[in-house]
């Protein structure tokens, strides 16, 4: 898609429709486990503006620059909070080492700009979740301020050969993620371990990651909502 404001008419027509009114075989996911099929409701969103599965480094709509990302939102103690932390793009260590600031980063080239669609994780049934939001977020200089601390510690940690010691404790808002479904503490097992700069120890596949709480003040912020925080993760 090349047009902005076609992009935002076809996300607003998504609000107040359930998952299975997007797309019915949803429903074949009812029965199945959480754990499974947790992308389910990201791949609807997916199929519905038409982009396939991949792990380019460029965004989704590249022509706009826009990175296509899906937040689920859930009820709690009558306030909406967002559900899990948002993961982002993979983490090349090689690549980011050579970062001196944010705005040279994977991260800012794949996520400078993500249309957020927000979706609400209730009921019994996976396909009766309901989209609530959608909306452009930009990683504008306010932005990059409020993350470049932690992206530094991230870049610090790497240029230090310690990738294997980055852990989301030591950031505020941006922080990394496993992202490989194997077993790191398998010291036979490969396709969780990627080579790392200064160290010969392989280090963890892991992405960025934007935490549940910095996630609840960009939506916050956006529509002037109390959000309730939903931990540190």
């Amino acid at each position: 898609m090349r047009d902005r404001r076609l992009l935002l008419q076809k996300a607003s027509d998504l609000i107040g429709k359930s998952l299975a009114q997007v797309q019915e075989s949803i429903t074949q996911l009812d029965g199945v486990s959480r754990v499974i099929t947790k992308g389910g409701a990201a791949y609807v969103t997916e199929d519905y503006f038409g982009i396939r599965r991949n792990s380019t480094a460029a965004p989704d709509f590249p022509q706009l620059g826009i990175e296509l990302k899906s937040v689920p939102l859930k009820e709690r103690n009558g306030k909406l909070t967002v559900k899990e932390p948002l993961s982002l793009n993979m983490i090349d260590y090689f690549e980011e080492a050579k970062c001196d600031d944010i705005t040279q980063s994977s991260l800012y080239k794949k996520n400078k700009e993500l249309l957020l669609v927000c979706y609400l994780h209730s009921g019994s049934k996976r396909s009766e979740y309901v989209f609530m939001y959608a909306f452009l977020w930009k990683m504008d200089d306010a932005v990059l301020e409020e993350l470049r601390p932690d992206f530094n510690l991230i870049v610090e940690k790497i240029r230090a050969g310690n990738a294997t010691e980055l852990h989301q404790e030591y950031n505020r808002w941006l922080c990394t993620c496993p992202k490989h479904g194997g077993d790191f503490d398998d010291p036979d097992e490969r396709k969780s371990k990627v080579r790392q700069p200064f160290s010969p120890i392989l280090a963890e596949r892991k992405a960025y990651r934007l935490k549940t709480s910095y996630m609840s003040t960009v939506i916050a912020r956006r529509f002037g909502l109390s959000l309730e925080k939903n931990g540190r993760g």
